[in-house]
């Protein structure tokens, strides 16, 4: 890569995590002062396949956590459970952890089963779920709300990142 390219990238990341940025305080603002957000979402490539995650968790003060990363082998509900645990991890990490967070996701399965919406549960995911509960009892005030998957692009974001370092980790094989 030249120099000239490699400037016009760095400019080009520099426009885009300022953009990102002015979006996570407009989303921050309305959150009050004490409130953590944060988003979540997992991918399967393909579905069943390899999974990627990825979170993004907002503070007060402009506290920022990423979480990207590559896991083994599952489908897309098994890939939202992962990331819906690793972001209430990462708040769980904070000293002290967060008074009050907002979670958001767009999978309307992992969150209606959280939640106790669907009467029976989404079968094949007890054991997610029982693992998510137990994280949400050591939070004090988390609130778990669906939004659409364009209003989720940082976490898509960084679950596709994840997705990418599992291909270029394990290329596909050569004929």
């Amino acid at each position: 890569m030249t120099a000239e390219a490699d400037a016009r990238r760095q400019r080009k990341e520099a426009k885009m995590q300022a953009r990102r940025d002015l979006w996570a305080a407009r989303r921050q603002d309305a959150a009050g002062p004490l409130a953590w957000r944060g988003w979540f979402d997992g991918s399967a490539h393909p579905n069943p396949g390899k999974l990627g995650i990825g979170a993004l968790l907002l503070g007060p003060q402009g506290e920022r956590i990423e979480v990207s990363e590559a896991l083994d082998y599952g489908n897309s509900s098994e890939a939202e459970y992962a990331a819906l645990t690793a972001v209430l991890q990462a708040a769980l990490a904070l000293s002290p952890p967060p008074m009050e967070l907002l979670l958001y996701g767009d999978s309307q399965v992992v969150i209606n089963d959280v939640l106790g919406s669907t009467p029976l549960g989404a079968k094949g995911l007890e054991t997610q779920r029982a693992s998510v509960v137990a994280l949400l009892q050591q939070l004090h005030n988390v609130t778990l709300r669906w939004i659409p998957r364009h209003r989720n692009g940082e976490a898509d974001r960084l679950s596709q990142l994840a997705i990418a370092a599992w291909v270029e980790q394990d290329p596909p094989a050569q004929d």
